[in-house]
């Protein structure tokens, strides 16, 4: 029978929690369409894509007992898996490694063994050996396969091709056969077919393939199905063949992972550190978004934030460039900043979370670094690019969400409260528990593991080597269980200040949204870690009083702020001295000015009604100033019946030439550039195992 058939089967015999637990794990057979019935959902899980997304949930042992499986083929058993990974039969890691593929039914119960010939899509050349039997066999005739199948002793009598070359690749697949029959070869024979089975797969070569002419000796192993002769007189030898031979060979298992040294950390010193890199990190969010704030923050023609504009917006945030780095993606990867043509700015966003709690916006930007497609902190790739910032690429960012969840994962699972480790060894660890995921990271793996520790430590999931209570609530206890340890972390923000006789105003804490804006409103900030302060000066009450504040509203909502309302009268004087001098020197906006030696002329132009849009005003009795352009005014003019010409500010005439006026070209038809991804729709897990055991 198929895999298809037997998987089809094997699903018929879960209850429904089981089929719903499969189901929910292997989430990819959930995609919609939704299989319907019990056959299509055993023709989704085999299908190549499906079986690798399985394959990628599994550590280490796991798969190399997969390999191991696939390298038997259908009818495998503990028995045979064990003694070929050198392991007791009743070896509990083997026991637990099946019971994780099983549970992904990556492999299932069939005639007393497991299935496990589907594994070849995974596997092609399990253990760096040839192709199974049953592949090769399917070249030859019926009169060779009947001849085989006569010296092995099988019955052809009413059997069709397929189950004929099953029956003969299961005679094979039994070691003592191919033993037995490899007794009576040849020594000349004997010693080349050693040769062949342990040959394993190199770049120039397949493994168990060996070039030979008729006159050589290997057609008595061919007769014998020891070897299977195709195209171009290439001799291939099986894999049930070639495992036979290595009566020595063991297959890799490593069971046990990578060792950890643990060293003791008092927890308290671990809470205050995270409390000090949180309250530094959403410092430095401000602080970098004030910088950009000034202006657009220019980018590279080639894309990305260039080195030299980063170190420029470190110094006026007031940051080292790590965390101005970090900072910057951390802010792309939220939406809190936009990057245009002009450059990158805050986005509107950013108000949005500025208004919010600084509990809520530490998460907000742990949740923004989840899935954040780059790795800032990461030590600069000596092959790659220039360490610029904001460079994506699509599948470093895959690689980078899955490694950020896998390190805190581990971490949550080895490391005990009271314990740290140092970061040498994670990289060795992480391989173990995913080598599928680690191995998309090439030589990358080192220098992403890096950085994803140093960026988890600004952001306080750990400290001092081991995952926080922050971290462990987020991972463990849910959104609300972080929320109250990011508050113990974050207290509320303050809404209140404290006004100093030497002019500076201090906020110990977080500032509110409010109060953070009325401050950098009046006052020019100085710090914004820990102790939050601000000066002022006559140019910051300056700039207050130029944004529409009276000297009163500043005094009043000052007061309103501070802390038992107190105003130090070094301030009040401040303000109230530049608000005296604030406005003496009008500065009005001008368009052109009107010239005429006829003073009547020029009254009557003023006082017309029809040209009031133009809010002439007069200077002298010779000069009207207009606030509209020059071109404006000389239209409103003639429309109103003069006859005014235009002059250049030296007093020469402006000569009007009418433009050809031409359509604008249309615009270039936009290219579907493919880079709108919809996440496909997932069904729930227990909703389809109940209609898939109804129609069973």
């Amino acid at each position: 029978m198929s895999s298809h058939t037997t998987l089809a089967a094997h699903l018929r015999t879960l209850t429904e929690d089981q089929l719903a637990g499969l189901v929910a794990t292997r989430r990819d057979a959930t995609i919609e369409p939704v299989p319907k019935t019990v056959d299509k959902l055993a023709e989704r899980l085999l299908h190549p894509s499906s079986m690798a997304a399985a394959c990628a949930l599994l550590a280490l042992p796991q798969l190399q007992v997969g390999e191991a499986a696939a390298a038997l083929g259908d009818g495998c058993t503990t028995v045979r898996l064990a003694g070929l990974l050198g392991v007791p039969e009743d070896d509990a890691d083997l026991a637990e490694a099946l019971r994780r593929l099983t549970a992904l039914v990556l492999v299932w119960p069939r005639a007393g063994g497991l299935a496990a010939a589907h594994l070849s899509e995974m596997w092609p050349h399990p253990l760096e050996l040839g192709a199974g039997a049953a592949d090769l066999l399917v070249t030859r005739n019926m009169t060779e396969l009947r001849k085989l199948a006569k010296l092995y002793g099988i019955s052809a009598t009413g059997r069709g091709k397929d189950e004929l070359i099953t029956a003969l690749a299961g005679w094979l697949a039994e070691p003592e056969n191919v033993r037995r029959l490899v007794a009576e070869t040849p020594a000349e024979v004997r010693g080349q077919l050693d040769d062949l089975a342990r040959q394993l797969d190199s770049l120039f070569g397949r493994p168990g393939v060996m070039f030979g002419s008729p006159g050589m000796v290997l057609p008595w192993a061919v007769e014998r199905g020891l070897l299977v002769r195709s195209m171009w007189n290439v001799n291939e030898m099986p894999r049930e063949v070639a495992l036979a031979l290595r009566e020595d060979f063991r297959a890799p298992f490593r069971p046990r992972p990578p060792v950890l040294p643990l060293e003791p950390i008092d927890p308290a010193i671990v809470e205050r550190e995270a409390a000090a890199a949180a309250t530094e990190t959403l410092a430095a969010v401000t602080a970098v978004v004030e910088a950009m704030s000034a202006g657009p923050v220019p980018l590279l023609k080639t894309g990305g934030l260039g080195v030299r504009e980063l170190r420029r917006l470190a110094k006026a945030s007031g940051q080292d460039e790590d965390r101005t780095r970090l900072t910057v993606e951390l802010l792309a990867a939220g939406g809190l900043a936009e990057a245009s043509q002009a450059g990158l700015t805050p986005s509107t966003a950013y108000d949005e979370f500025a208004g919010a709690e600084p509990a809520d916006q530490l998460l907000d930007v742990i949740n923004d670094w989840l899935t954040m497609p780059a790795s800032p902190l990461a030590p600069p790739d000596p092959t790659g690019p220039s360490a610029r910032v904001l460079y994506w690429d699509e599948e470093e960012e895959l690689i980078l969400t899955g490694l950020r969840a896998l390190t805190m994962r581990t971490l949550l699972g080895v490391v005990p409260e009271g314990q740290s480790i140092d970061p040498g060894a994670l990289a060795a660890r992480l391989s173990w528990e995913s080598p599928v995921l680690t191995d998309h990271s090439d030589d990358d793996l080192e220098r992403y593991v890096t950085g994803i520790w140093r960026e988890a430590h600004r952001l306080a999931l750990l400290a001092h080597g081991t995952v926080t209570a922050l971290g462990r609530a987020l991972f463990h206890g849910g959104h609300d269980t972080a929320r109250g340890h990011a508050e113990t972390m974050l207290p509320r923000s303050r809404d209140s200040v404290v006004l100093q006789n030497d002019l500076t105003a201090v906020v110990t804490g977080t500032p509110s949204a409010g109060l953070l804006a009325l401050l950098d409103g009046i006052a020019t900030p100085e710090s914004r870690s820990g102790a939050w302060t601000w000066r002022f000066s006559p140019a910051s009450v300056r700039a207050a009083l130029d944004a529409g504040y009276g000297p009163e509203d500043l005094i009043a909502r000052l007061t309103e702020a501070a802390e038992g309302g107190r105003v130090p009268q070094t301030l009040t004087y401040l303000i109230e001295d530049v608000a005296r001098r604030h406005g003496r020197v009008q500065v009005r906006p001008a368009g052109c000015c009107l010239c005429s030696n006829d003073e009547t002329l020029l009254t009557e132009i003023l006082n017309t009604r029809s040209l009031r849009a133009l809010a002439l005003v007069r200077l002298a009795p010779t000069v009207l100033v207009s606030a509209k352009p020059q071109a404006d005014t000389l239209a409103a003019l003639r429309a109103a019946g003069y006859a005014p010409s235009g002059v250049r500010a030296d007093g020469s005439p402006v000569i009007e030439v009418p433009q050809r006026r031409r359509a604008a070209p249309p615009p270039p038809p936009q290219a579907d550039t493919g880079e709108v991804f919809r996440m496909p729709a997932l069904g729930d897990p227990a909703t389809m195992a109940r209609k898939l055991l109804g129609h069973r």
